[in-house]
């Protein structure tokens, strides 16, 4: 049908493609002849349906239906919205943890344009698709814990968006959070302000939910806890503006939750999970079993807190009936390893903590690399192993002093 030669340099674009060729080719790949030669079409409208479908996969994957993320076509004469599709979706299908889906997408279509795309030569991409690639590296980074990077695309993207916009203001939260993270404590408190007056001068009052759970993060990493559980309380007041009342809902309760046990108020943790399950009954049967998992940590979170060790027991039990995702298969296992240290059963708590330990390491969660590093530096004491020991008591000095750091 065509040389090597002839076909390298119309893929180089040093020839088009012809027609008839196209019509060849396409009939042997089982496509239209149109997705081969409008392949590159950037015209007004493709920029318009490529910004149409930034813009409606921006939101809150939970103010966007499955069925409408579903419906829209994977194939596209043009690459540019084909491929911003295949990236919002990738985004939409992260948030909602549908990890077969997500996984899918990428080995079918997206790595091999991830592997040319994920450079700095988006610049040379439509707007749209520079947009959609930002997005989706701000989400992928996010969900490594890599805030430098995210910090860096928030950065790149709020350069082309639109001030006030809802995909400014979804960033702006993003960019607070990494700031939080990084202790970037001035910089987040900037942020808050700065995004809290656009949304007063522009009355987009339906942001103001979302602002405040970010600004409890904010408060809770500064130490400022009751700050932390007002921020939460002027959430849940103006929740009636929220488009996507159940998602902020699960965030207020479950920010609430983690304060309040991580600062010792068991007791008000347990209200509030109780409450918390009391909302997902409520919910249809698909939702109840997703959040199943949620709740079982909250209250191994509880129960490990109090060293009530039948109760976690119990709490473990179901949790490893459940379908759990990465974090909380890994959430598992450090209770696991719980469990076994209180039995002292020393083998087997070090396989399930060097099963989880890597990957908290890798998260930077310090609470539970605290927990770990101390009681396998204690029992690589206790077995003779003083270098190891010496090497867990020196990763958990680091983590004290990071811990120490935050709240300064």
């Amino acid at each position: 049908m065509v040389t090597q030669a002839h076909l390298a340099n119309i893929l180089a674009e040093r020839y088009p493609l012809p027609p008839d060729l196209a019509e060849h080719m396409a009939l042997r790949l089982g496509v239209a002849p149109s997705y081969l030669l409008q392949v590159s079409t950037a015209d007004e409208a493709v920029l318009e349906r490529a910004e149409h479908i930034f813009g409606e996969l921006s939101q809150p994957a939970g103010s966007v239906p499955e069925s409408a993320v579903n419906d829209l076509a994977d194939k596209d004469d043009a690459l540019t919205i084909e491929l911003t599709t295949a990236l919002m979706k990738a985004v939409y299908y992260q948030q909602m943890n549908d990890t077969a889906a997500y996984d899918y997408l990428h080995t079918s279509y997206l790595n091999d344009y991830l592997e040319k795309f994920g450079r700095p030569d988006e610049v040379a991409a439509p707007l749209p698709l520079q947009k959609a690639l930002l997005y989706y590296k701000i989400h992928y980074f996010r969900s490594k814990s890599r805030y430098y990077e995210v910090m860096n695309h928030v950065e790149r993207l709020r350069e082309r968006v639109q001030a006030g916009s809802e995909i400014w203001l979804t960033v702006q939260n993003i960019k607070m959070e990494a700031c939080v993270y990084l202790k970037q404590f001035e910089q987040a408190k900037t942020v808050f302000e700065h995004t809290m007056r656009h949304v007063y001068d522009d009355r987009l009052f339906h942001r103001l939910a979302g602002l405040y759970v970010a600004h409890s993060g904010f408060c809770f990493a500064m130490g400022l806890v009751q700050e932390a559980l007002l921020a939460l309380s002027m959430a849940e007041a103006n929740l009636v503006y929220a488009m996507n009342q159940g998602d902020v809902m699960t965030s207020i309760m479950n920010n609430r939750i983690i304060i309040l046990t991580m600062t010792g108020e068991l007791e008000k943790a347990s209200e509030e999970i109780g409450r918390f399950e009391a909302m997902v009954e409520r919910e249809a049967s698909e939702i109840r079993q997703l959040m199943l998992p949620v709740t079982l940590i909250y209250r191994c979170e509880v129960a490990s807190a109090r060293k009530d060790w039948a109760v976690l027991a119990q709490n473990v039990e179901q949790l490893e009936a459940a379908s759990t995702t990465e974090d909380q298969h890994m959430a598992l296992v450090y209770y696991l390893s719980q469990l076994a240290l209180s039995r002292g059963d020393q083998p087997a708590f070090l396989g399930y903590a060097m099963e989880c330990l890597p990957y908290f390491e890798s998260a930077s969660h310090m609470a539970r690399l605290e927990q770990l590093y101390e009681a396998l530096a204690i029992v690589s004491e206790d077995s003779r192993r003083y270098k190891e020991s010496s090497y867990y008591y020196h990763k958990l000095v680091e983590v004290l002093r990071n811990n120490s750091a935050t709240r300064v």
